[in-house]
């Protein structure tokens, strides 16, 4: 072999061991991209996932704030009208009693 065609397939060697070297080097760039763009959409799906859950908590939170309000003034109602109803019954069972003591001519 002559030294032009020794020199050449060295030559060739080295490329394909340069080739080979920019190819891994590629590949493990293309990788590390890869995973940083997927921790970046993770972070994203959860922070979203966050917001939604918070969302809902808040939503259901307020829900629940307007029930108890609304069961609140439904039991004031119902208080105001049973103090309505005990007062009239407070009257009638006076005027009663008053009857049985005193007399219709005013006597006891």
């Amino acid at each position: 072999m002559s030294k032009e065609i020794i020199d050449s397939v060295m030559k060739a060697e080295e490329q394909a061991e340069a080739i080979k070297k920019r190819s891994e080097d590629e590949a493990r760039e293309i990788i590390s991209e890869a995973y940083s763009e997927a921790r970046d959409l993770e972070q994203r799906l959860i922070a979203e996932a966050d917001a939604k859950a918070q969302l809902i908590v808040d939503t259901a939170r307020k829900n629940a704030q307007q029930a108890v309000e609304q069961l609140n003034k439904q039991v004031d109602q119902e208080t105001e009208q049973t103090k309505a109803q005990a007062s009239q019954q407070l009257e009638q069972a006076v005027q009663l009693i008053m009857g049985k003591v005193v007399d219709r001519d005013g006597s006891s």
